[in-house]
């Protein structure tokens, strides 16, 4: 699919995913560009019920199943996030179907001499990367005129492009330590951030939460008189059965009991379930026609690349885009859970502004051997830095410049009955995937082609 002609007009407009430091730590970064430029357009962001997500961790994971289950129950739904893995249209969805590169094109010629007029007034910073693609996402799905919006937060949350909408629903996933730099550098400063897509009128739901987050939640939501679902009190969830097939979760709340099968595994994706089947049914309270046995269809359906995703059995090989201590402790947890019975090797990509130490440690304790590299991404930590960084903690590395050449050396190091896993970014693992999917990596790794 090539979205080229779109990537190299947003490849003009700074990116803060790529650039250390820039975005909303500059002064004066504020969303009224945004706000001018979508009100020029009539106000493509105003969708009859938004679903605005925030998080540190799992936010991905629950927006695609808050999207999928309200296209099940027959809800034309848009599902908007980031980052994509193969490809730019990942990012926008309608009701489970990436945007085309024609779509997506004419949504941009449709726009240009809006940003152009706006581009020409001298009046201060330009617009970035994600604010346009943000622009782009609400025009397609105003024009393929979506019930339901979902969207995910792209950094933060209140000085996100995404939170120009008003929401009916608002998610918090678990927040922890992340860009400090562009966030602040503790956990109630953070939460304070995420906390911005609070609004008069919205439901919240928040996932479980470190107290000093959950508290700052609390705080916003009495400020704004909005009701709020604390998933862990008011919601209770519990594994009936996993495998890496997926599981089976069991939750409850007001609205009574709930089973709901999904194909994610990792334990770490039942409090997301949990999550998404409470922001479903707070929905309802919005008087969203939503069928039960559609809703855990929709759930059932849901596929979400780059988290605890199995790609091959014999040996294992698991991708997962953990990339803070928080997130990679979990996927620990759901890593000891599996029980490997032969060797375990991890391969390792960081983002240079990550806790690359305190990140790794979480694994530490599993033992294994590992192999760091480095993805495509440009904030990309070079692997021999890594490696020195990581000599503190016992960890004897081997170093490969390119991920390629890492998975390989990891199939290498690995028994039949081992397991390798690919983490430390989610950049690192849509490199991974793209190989093995796009250029045929699994014809040359340990034991060719998966039966």
């Amino acid at each position: 699919m090539d979205y080229s002609s779109v990537e190299r007009y947003l490849d003009s407009f700074v990116n803060y995913e790529v650039v250390p430091g820039f975005g909303f730590a500059s002064a004066g970064y504020d969303l009224g560009h945004v706000n001018e430029l979508l009100r020029r357009l009539g106000d493509p962001h105003r969708a009859p019920c938004t679903v605005h997500v925030a998080g540190s961790k799992g936010k991905g994971s629950v927006a695609a199943m808050v999207a999928s289950a309200l296209s099940a129950c027959g809800h034309r739904t848009g599902l908007y996030t980031s980052p994509h893995l193969l490809h730019l249209g990942e990012r926008i969805r309608v009701d489970g179907a990436c945007v085309s590169p024609g779509e997506l094109d004419a949504v941009l010629q449709a726009i240009r001499p809006y940003l152009d007029d706006v581009l020409a007034e001298p009046r201060g910073r330009r617009l970035t990367y994600f604010e346009i693609l943000t622009i782009l996402a609400f025009c397609h799905f105003r024009e393929r005129r979506v019930e339901v919006q979902v969207l995910e937060v792209g950094l933060g949350g209140r000085l996100d492009a995404t939170n120009v909408v008003t929401p009916d629903l608002c998610v918090i996933t678990p927040i922890s330590i992340e860009h400090t730099t562009v966030l602040g550098d503790t956990v109630e400063k953070i939460a304070r951030e995420k906390a911005g897509i609070i609004k008069p009128g919205a439901i919240v739901v928040s996932a479980p939460q470190l107290p000093e987050a959950g508290r700052v939640i609390e705080a916003v939501c009495r400020d704004k008189d909005v009701q709020l679902v604390r998933v862990g009190e008011d919601v209770c969830w519990s594994v009936e059965d996993q495998d890496l097939s997926g599981q089976s979760v069991r939750v409850e709340g007001s609205f009574g009991v709930r089973s709901v099968r999904v194909s994610l595994a990792g334990s770490f994706q039942a409090e997301n379930v949990a999550t998404a089947v409470a922001a479903l049914q707070a929905l309802r309270g919005r008087d969203l026609c939503l069928d039960e046995k559609c809703m855990a269809s929709g759930l059932g359906d849901v596929e979400w690349p780059g988290r605890f995703q199995v790609l091959r059995e014999h040996p294992l090989l698991l991708l997962d885009g953990a990339h803070n201590a928080a997130s990679m402790r979990r996927l620990a947890e759901s890593l000891d859970a599996l029980r490997v019975r032969g060797s375990t090797v991890f391969v390792l990509g960081f983002s240079g502004d990550k806790d690359i130490e305190g990140t790794a440690a979480e694994l530490v304790r599993l033992g294994g051997r590992f192999v760091v590299t480095r993805s495509t991404q440009a904030r990309a930590a070079e692997p021999r830095d890594v490696a020195a960084r990581l000599g503190g903690l016992g960890i004897s590395v081997v170093t490969e410049m390119e991920p390629g050449r890492a998975l390989i050396r990891a199939g290498e190091m690995v028994g039949s009955d081992g397991m390798v896993c690919v983490t430390g970014s989610l950049y690192l693992v849509a490199d991974v995937l793209r190989l093995w999917q796009e250029e045929g990596m699994y014809m040359c790794w340990k034991g060719g082609p998966p039966t």
